[in-house]
């Protein structure tokens, strides 16, 4: 067995034969790897669930004061009627799971004096 990953690794590159060791070695590391995957992964889960508990209550509060179709709302009229603290870049994002479910709907509006803007409406 070698003693360091790099003497594995050049007695592999420097074409030495194949022993049980080696195979043991690599199959130790193989195993490694795969612990230190699924370990991020689970963690890369959390970190996202916990965002998006996050998020929730601001996604519900944008949708709570949200128009009907006769009534479209940029993502500044949206903070400013829900009365949160985020910057309009963020809504698009924020409503992205109702867009995607159909319960919002995009739309262009026309604002006077700056053109069109971008609008959300409940389906």
């Amino acid at each position: 067995m070698y003693k360091t990953n790099r003497e594995f690794f050049e007695a592999i590159i420097n074409g030495e034969t194949i022993t049980p060791d080696m195979k043991d070695q690599a199959s130790a590391l193989i195993e490694k790897l795969d612990h230190t995957n699924e370990v991020r992964k689970v963690r890369a889960a959390e970190k996202a669930a916990e965002k998006q508990a996050e998020k929730a209550p601001i996604r519900e509060a944008l949708l709570a004061v949200m128009g009907g179709e006769e009534n479209p709302m940029t993502a500044s009229a949206l903070i400013e009627a829900a009365g949160l603290d985020i910057k309009p870049a963020s809504v698009p994002s924020l409503l992205r799971p109702f867009v995607e479910s159909g319960e919002v709907l995009k739309v262009d509006v026309k604002i006077t004096g700056k053109g069109t803007q971008r609008g959300y409406v409940k389906a």
